[in-house]
C-alpha cells in the first residue's frame, strides 16, 4: 500500500504539471483546440510529446520536466510498495516468535507502537482497514497484514503457529473471542511443549472477571495455548490507585483516616475503579474503603453493582444518593463530605468533559476548604489543555490528578503484566514449597491422610499450569503488598533500605498486617460470591471466611508468614 502522503504529492504533482502544459501549449505559435492541448499534456507523462519549435513557454518547459518527473515518482512509489508488501510476505515465512495484534484502532496501535519500538521483537498488525497510524507503524518496522484475523487464511499467513503471543483487541469482544477460539484451534499439536499466549480484550469487566473464572475459553484446557483476557478499563484503574493511592496522601502522612471513594456515573472505566479498590482497600486496623454513588440513576446502578458482585459489601462500604434533574452534585458532594470524619480522606471520581470536571473541581476544593482532605481525579488526553493548567499551578497538583490515558493501560507491561506476574510467581512458587514441606512433615509422620488432602488442592500445581483465576488471586496479593508498606509507614519505592525496615516491624505492627491481609485474601472470593461454611469449592464455600479471630492457629501463622515476605515477594529475594 502507497503511504497517503505520497499519493498527495503525487496527485498535486500531476495536477500542477497538467495545469502548467495545457496553459503552455496555448501560447505556442499553432491555435491547438483544447481537446489537443489536453492530450499534449498527458502525453507528457508519457514522456513524449514535448518537442515545440522555436521558442518554449515556461508552462510547457516547467511540465515537461515535471509530468515525467511524476511519472518516474508513481512507479517507483507503486515499485516500492509491491516489493515492500511482498518482502514482508516473505518475511513472514520464516520469522519465529514474534507478536501478533489484531486490531488496528487506538488501542492495538498504541500496542503495536511500544512492541515494535521497545521489545525487539517483530510485531504483525492484522486490520482489515487502512490507516495513517497504520502508515507510521510500517515505519516503524510493524508488519501490516489487511485481513480479519478470524479468517483461517489470514491467520497461516501471519504464521501463528510460530508466533510467541497472540493480542485480540477489535473493538468488538465477540470478534475477539471468535479470533481467539478460531486461533487456539488452529494451532499444531507440537505447541504444546511452548504454548501461544493469547491475551484477548473483553470490553466490561465483569464480563472479564466471570469468563475468566468460568474458563469458557479453555474447557478443554489445551496445553498448546494460554488463553488470558483483559480489559483496558482494569489496567487503568490499576494503573490509578498505583500513582494515587486511596488511602495515602503527601499532604497528610499516614494516619487512621477514612477513606472515601466518591463517584457520579459508574460506567465502564468508574466500574473498573470501584472493583479494583474493594479488592485491595483492606487498610490498616481494619479499615475499609467506602464507596459512594451519587447521581440520578445511583440506586440502579448501586442494584447493578451488587449483582455482579454478591459479596461486595463484604469488602467495602457502600452508599448511594439518587439526584434529581435539578440537585447538583459538587452541592451534594460537599454537603455529605462536610458531615465525615475531619480526617477524611477523599477521592472524587469526576466525570464529564475535562473542562466541566476541572470547574466542578475548583468548585469542591472551595466548599471542602477548612474540611476533610480532598483530592479530584479527571480523565482527559494529552499532555496539553487541562493538564497543563494544573501542572503550572503548585497548589492544583497537589489535589486535582489525572487518570492514565489509554495507551497507558494497553501498553506491553499494562496487557501482559510481567512485572507483577513476577511478583505473583513468587507468592505462589513460595506457597507451594510450603506445602512441599507440609506433605514431607506428614507423610513423615505417618499421616497420609493430611499429605492427601495437600496434594488434592486444586491449586498445588505449577504457576504455568494454575488456571488465570488462580494466577489473579495472586495478583491481586502482589498489588496489596504497597497498601501494607504504607500501612506501616514505608515508602513502596524505598528501595535497598526496604528489607532492613521491614525486619524492625513489631509484633503489633505484624498483627495489624496479619489482619489486612486476611481481609484482602477473603475479598476476591466475597465478591465472586463465596460464603463461609465447611469446604465446598463447587458451591463456593470455604471455611476461613470468617473474621481473623475466628481462624485457626495453623490459618493465622501462614497470614503472618505471607506478611514476613512481603519485602522478599516484592525485591525477588527468596
Amino acid at each position: 500500500m502507497i503511504p497517503r502522503t505520497s499519493i498527495i504529492l503525487l496527485v498535486l504533482s500531476s495536477v500542477c504539471s497538467f495545469v502548467a502544459a495545457f496553459i503552455g501549449f496555448g501560447g505556442v505559435g499553432e491555435d491547438y483546440s483544447i481537446a489537443t492541448r489536453a492530450y499534449m499534456a498527458l502525453q507528457l507523462f508519457t514522456l513524449e510529446g514535448g518537442d515545440i519549435s522555436g521558442s518554449v513557454p515556461l508552462g510547457v518547459e516547467i511540465a515537461r520536466w515535471l509530468a515525467p518527473a511524476t511519472t518516474l515518482g508513481g512507479i517507483y512509489a507503486a515499485a516500492h510498495a509491491f516489493f515492500s508488501k511482498l518482502w514482508g510476505s516473505l518475511r513472514l515465512r520464516w520469522i519465529r516468535g514474534h507478536m501478533v495484534v489484531c486490531g488496528g484502532g487506538e488501542k492495538g496501535c498504541a500496542l503495536a507502537s511500544e512492541l515494535a519500538q521497545e521489545s525487539g521483537a517483530q510485531v504483525v498488525l492484522v486490520d482489515p482497514l487502512e490507516s495513517p497510524a497504520i502508515d507510521v507503524l510500517r515505519k516503524q518496522g510493524v508488519l501490516v497484514i489487511q485481513g480479519d484475523g478470524g479468517d483461517s487464511g489470514v491467520m497461516q499467513e501471519v504464521g501463528l503457529s510460530r508466533a510467541s503471543r497472540l493480542v485480540c483487541v477489535t473493538g468488538d469482544d465477540r470478534t475477539n473471542i471468535g479470533i481467539t477460539l478460531a486461533a487456539a484451534e488452529s494451532l499444531p499439536a507440537e505447541r504444546a511443549s511452548q504454548p501461544l499466549e493469547i491475551h484477548t480484550h473483553v470490553s466490561d469487566v465483569a464480563s472479564r472477571n466471570i469468563l475468566q473464572r468460568s474458563q469458557m475459553l479453555d474447557l478443554k484446557n489445551d496445553l498448546r495455548h494460554r488463553i488470558r483476557l483483559f480489559n483496558c478499563h482494569a489496567n487503568r484503574a490499576r494503573l490509578a490507585l498505583e500513582e494515587c493511592p486511596l488511602e495515602w496522601d503527601s499532604r497528610t502522612g499516614l494516619r487512621d483516616q477514612e477513606v472515601h471513594l466518591v463517584l457520579g456515573v459508574l460506567g465502564l472505566l468508574e466500574k473498573a475503579m470501584v472493583v479494583q479498590a474493594a479488592h485491595i482497600g483492606h487498610f490498616r486496623h481494619g479499615g475499609k474503603l467506602r464507596v459512594h454513588l451519587v447521581s440520578i440513576r445511583a440506586k440502579s446502578d448501586e442494584s447493578a453493582l451488587i449483582k455482579e458482585y454478591p459479596g461486595f459489601r463484604n469488602c467495602a462500604n457502600l452508599d448511594f444518593t439518587t439526584l434529581e434533574e435539578s440537585d447538583d452534585f459538587v452541592e451534594t458532594v460537599a454537603k455529605a463530605a462536610s458531615c465525615w470524619g475531619g480526617n477524611s480522606l477523599i477521592t472524587v471520581l469526576l466525570g464529564g468533559t475535562p473542562e466541566a470536571a476541572l470547574a466542578d473541581a475548583l468548585l469542591l476544593g472551595e466548599r471542602l476548604k477548612n474540611g476533610p482532605c480532598l483530592r479530584v481525579l479527571i480523565d482527559t488526553k494529552g499532555n496539553g489543555g487541562i493538564r497543563s493548567i494544573v501542572a503550572k499551578n503548585p497548589k492544583l497538583i497537589s489535589w486535582i490528578r489525572f487518570l492514565p490515558e489509554l495507551t497507558a493501560a494497553v501498553g506491553r507491561n499494562a496487557v501482559f503484566q510481567e512485572s507483577l506476574d513476577a511478583v505473583a510467581r513468587r507468592i505462589h512458587e513460595t506457597w507451594k514449597e510450603g506445602t512441599d514441606q507440609r506433605i514431607l512433615k506428614a507423610e513423615s509422620e505417618g499421616d497420609l491422610e493430611t499429605a492427601k488432602k495437600h496434594r488434592e488442592k486444586d491449586t498445588y500445581r505449577s504457576w504455568e499450569d494454575l488456571t488465570e483465576e488462580q494466577k489473579d488471586a495472586n495478583r491481586l496479593a502482589a498489588d496489596h503488598i504497597s497498601v501494607k508498606f504504607r500501612a506501616v509507614g514505608l515508602d513502596p519505592d524505598l528501595g535497598s533500605s526496604l528489607p532492613t525496615a521491614w525486619d524492625d516491624l513489631d509484633a503489633q505492627q505484624l498483627d495489624m498486617l496479619s489482619r489486612m491481609e486476611h481481609e484482602r485474601w477473603a475479598a476476591p472470593l466475597w465478591m465472586a460470591g463465596w460464603t463461609a461454611g465447611e469446604r465446598n469449592d463447587e458451591l463456593k464455600i470455604h471455611p476461613n471466611l470468617v473474621p481473623y479471630d475466628e481462624l485457626d492457629v495453623g490459618t493465622r501463622k501462614y497470614d503472618l508468614e505471607q506478611v514476613m515476605m512481603a519485602v522478599a515477594y516484592r525485591v525477588g529475594l527468596k
